[in-house]
């Protein structure tokens, strides 16, 4: 079978996969429903029992006369716990970042400890592996700092081992997805990382992810912003966040659609944040989606694609 041949198949069967997953994911969102409600009411128990209990303790011990001495470890645990509970719930009404721990300082970083795997895979295009292809990622539990200025165009510049993209971000449409793109790429983050995937079932490339797989937590979640996405779709050289289709599941990563497959593929349910378009470099990605992938249905690339710098620029 030709190489032509082999990519159409594979993207054939990745896309039969994508569309049982997104039925999947729909079911996931139905049952995801009924359990919050049920969730919801169980804490509210839990709570109410929880005061009970501690009120009880607080009484005068009848055959003693001496109160009891509060569980203050248990009470600052909770204290806390609800701090985070309200506070993540404001962030969602307010269409803000949703952090670990608000109780950290945003832009604060915490070394995962978490490296990406050795690979002895050759680098594309006669590259070289960057220094810090290896190095821990840190992750930011306080989610990110603000970085955007007002009145300022923002421009990533992404030198990778097949050659450089220029991106102009979006940062009227997505100002919470731009903000932590530009915050992460002024890190030093997404140096070194690869674009790991390439997502033959929508036709988009996927980078951003702290130990290049899918798995990665950067310590804060997105909010979606969707209206651009709704009004204009995905055409070839947007850029979105990637998440999983339900809300608040983005972070650091990144799809970079190349085919018309990405706009029919969410057509009708735009759930990823677009927050910037490809300006030149698509002969870049055309190179990658090119190169032979690692087994038949595979998603990784047979040789090793870097995201050598990313660079912003204020106009």
């Amino acid at each position: 079978m030709s190489s032509k041949k082999q990519r159409e198949a594979r993207r054939r069967a990745e896309r039969e996969q994508w569309e049982l997953d997104q039925r999947r994911l729909a079911a996931r969102r139905r049952r995801g429903t009924v359990l919050g409600v049920v969730g919801a009411v169980l804490a509210v128990v839990v709570v109410v029992v929880a005061l009970v209990a501690l009120t009880g303790r607080d009484q005068p011990d009848p055959g003693t006369g001496e109160p009891q001495v509060r569980d203050t470890e248990l009470l600052a645990s909770e204290a806390a716990g609800e701090a985070q509970a309200s506070a993540a719930a404001g962030a969602v009404e307010a269409g803000a970042v949703l952090a670990e721990d608000f109780t950290v300082e945003p832009g604060t970083a915490v070394d995962s400890g978490v490296r990406p795997a050795k690979d002895d895979r050759p680098v594309a295009c006669g590259a070289e592996a960057p220094a810090d292809a290896r190095a821990s990622r840190p992750r930011y539990p306080g989610g990110p700092a603000d970085v955007l200025e007002d009145g300022v165009d923002y421009v990533a510049r992404i030198e990778t081992s097949c050659g450089p993209l220029v991106i102009d971000l979006l940062e009227r449409d997505a100002p919470v997805a731009v903000n932590s793109f530009v915050f992460l790429a002024e890190e030093g983050f997404y140096d070194g990382l690869e674009v790991f995937r390439d997502f033959g079932a929508v036709a988009a490339v996927q980078a951003g992810s702290g130990d290049n797989t899918v798995r990665w937590d950067v310590g804060y979640l997105l909010p979606d912003e969707l209206g651009r996405a709704k009004r204009e779709g995905y055409p070839v050289g947007t850029v979105t966040t990637a998440g999983t289709g339900a809300p608040y599941t983005a972070g650091s990563g990144f799809f970079i659609a190349y085919g018309k497959e990405f706009d029919a593929g969410y057509r009708t349910d735009r759930v990823q944040t677009t927050f910037g378009r490809v300006l030149a470099g698509m002969d870049v990605i055309d190179t990658m989606t090119a190169m032979d992938r690692l087994g038949m249905g595979g998603e990784a690339f047979a040789e090793r694609l870097f995201l050598e710098s990313v660079t912003i620029e204020r106009r």
